[in-house]
C-alpha cells in the first residue's frame, strides 16, 4: 500500500485514530488511511487497551502505522491529547474507530482546496446508520453558538493550534465543539470545502448521551453569549429544560437553583479565588465576575484564553484573596488536603458547596 511514504514537498498530515474495543469497525478505519494517495501521511492508533481483537488488527497493519501504543486512559479526549502530543505533522486530523475517510484521494482533495491562510478546513459527512447512507452538509459558522459545526472527523488542524488548545478533558462528550467554537472565538481561520470527507458512523458515544451532551454544550455558549436573554434560545437549553431528568440524583434545575442560591449567600464585598473552571466555576465567574480575582485549575494551560488567564493552582500563594472556592464537586476533601496541606491555605478560608442541601 502506498499511503503511508514521506516526501518533503507535500506537507506532512497526521492522522490519529482512536480506538477502545472496537475489533468490529477498526479495520476498515485502518484501510481508509493507508489507502489514501496521499504520500506523506503519518498514522498514529491510539489504543485505550482493549481486551478484544483490536491488538490483533493493529499488528496486522502495523507495517503502515508511523506509531502505535495501547494502554489506560481518561477517556476519549485523553486519548486524543496523547495523539496530539505525539504529532509531528503540520496538520492533525482523527478520524477514530468506524469513522472512515470517503475515497482514497479524500485527504489530497483536502490539501488541494486549503487556503494559505487557513488554520482549519472541514467538510461534509455521510452519515451511517446501519445500511443507510445521508450525505450531511456542515452547518459552518453561522450558528457556531448554538451546536457544532462541523464534524471532528472532517477536520484537519494547524498542529500549532492543536497543540496550543488541545481539548478540554473537563467535558467527556463535546470537547470537540469547545475546541472548535474556541477557535473560532479566537479568530483562527475556518476554510469549508463542499464535499464529504468522512463517513460518520451512527449510534456512537454522543447520540446514547444526548442530556448530558447538551449541559455541556450549555456550558460551553455561556461563555460566549454576551446577553444573557440569548442563553434562552439556544438549542441546549430547551432541549434541556423539556427533557426528563426526573431520575437523576440531582437535576440540572435543582443544581442551578441551589447554586444561586448558595451564591446569594456569599459576602460579596469580599474577594474570592475560584479554585475550578469546570461547568460549576464556569456558571459561578460569570455570576460573581466582579469579586472573583482569579482562577485556577489543573488543566489551566488548555483553559485559558486570550480573554481570560487561567493559573496553576500551585501559584495560589502569589496571589490576593479573602476566600477559596472550590467549585469541584466530588473532590473537595482531597483539594482542601492539597490546599491546606501542600499550599498552606487557612482552613477557615476554604469554602465548599452544598448544593443538596442549599
Amino acid at each position: 500500500m502506498s499511503g503511508i511514504k514521506m516526501k518533503n514537498d507535500f506537507l506532512k498530515i497526521t492522522v490519529v485514530t482512536i480506538t477502545y474495543n472496537a475489533e468490529k469497525f477498526l479495520e476498515d478505519t485502518i484501510l481508509s488511511v493507508i489507502n489514501q494517495d496521499y504520500p506523506n501521511i503519518e498514522y498514529i492508533i491510539i489504543d485505550g487497551a482493549s481486551s478484544d481483537g483490536t491488538l490483533d488488527i493493529i499488528k496486522k497493519y502495523e507495517k503502515h502505522i508511523t506509531f502505535w501504543i495501547s494502554e489506560s486512559d481518561g477517556g476519549i479526549y485523553y486519548a486524543m491529547n496523547k495523539g496530539i502530543d505525539f504529532a509531528t505533522g503540520e496538520l492533525i486530523n482523527f478520524m477514530n474507530a468506524g469513522d472512515s475517510f470517503c475515497e482514497k484521494n479524500t485527504i489530497s482533495k483536502v490539501i488541494k482546496e486549503m487556503d494559505i491562510n487557513t488554520d482549519i478546513i472541514a467538510g461534509d459527512i455521510y452519515y451511517i446508520d446501519g445500511n443507510k447512507k445521508t450525505y450531511i452538509k456542515s452547518a459552518k459558522l453561522e450558528n457556531k453558538l448554538n451546536y457544532m459545526f462541523c464534524c471532528h472527523q472532517t477536520m484537519f488542524t494547524k498542529a500549532n493550534l492543536m497543540k496550543k488548545y488541545k481539548f478540554n478533558t473537563t467535558f467527556k462528550i463535546v470537547s470537540d465543539y469547545d475546541f472548535a467554537l474556541k477557535s473560532t472565538m479566537n479568530d483562527y481561520k475556518f476554510q469549508f470545502v463542499n464535499f464529504a470527507i468522512a463517513n460518520y458512523l451512527g449510534g456512537g458515544f454522543y447520540e446514547s448521551n444526548r442530556l448530558l451532551a447538551q449541559i455541556e454544550n450549555f456550558f460551553i455558549q455561556s461563555k460566549y453569549i454576551k446577553n444573557v436573554n440569548e442563553i434562552f434560545n439556544l438549542y441546549s437549553y430547551k432541549f434541556i429544560k423539556t427533557h426528563d431528568i426526573s431520575n437523576h440524583n440531582l437535576s440540572f434545575a435543582h443544581l442551578m437553583n441551589s447554586l444561586h442560591k448558595w451564591i446569594d449567600m456569599l459576602d460579596l464585598t469580599k474577594t474570592y479565588l475560584l479554585y475550578g473552571y469546570g461547568h460549576i466555576g464556569k456558571l459561578m465567574y460569570d455570576k460573581m465576575m466582579p469579586c472573583i480575582k482569579t482562577i485556577v485549575d489543573q488543566d489551566y494551560k488548555n483553559l485559558s484564553t486570550s480573554s481570560l488567564s487561567i493559573q496553576n493552582p500551585s501559584n495560589i500563594s502569589n496571589f490576593e484573596f479573602d476566600y477559596v472556592i472550590i467549585s469541584v464537586l466530588g473532590r473537595e476533601d482531597e483539594i482542601i488536603n492539597y490546599l491546606v496541606e501542600n499550599l498552606k491555605i487557612d482552613n477557615n478560608k476554604i469554602l465548599t458547596l452544598e448544593l443538596k442541601n442549599v
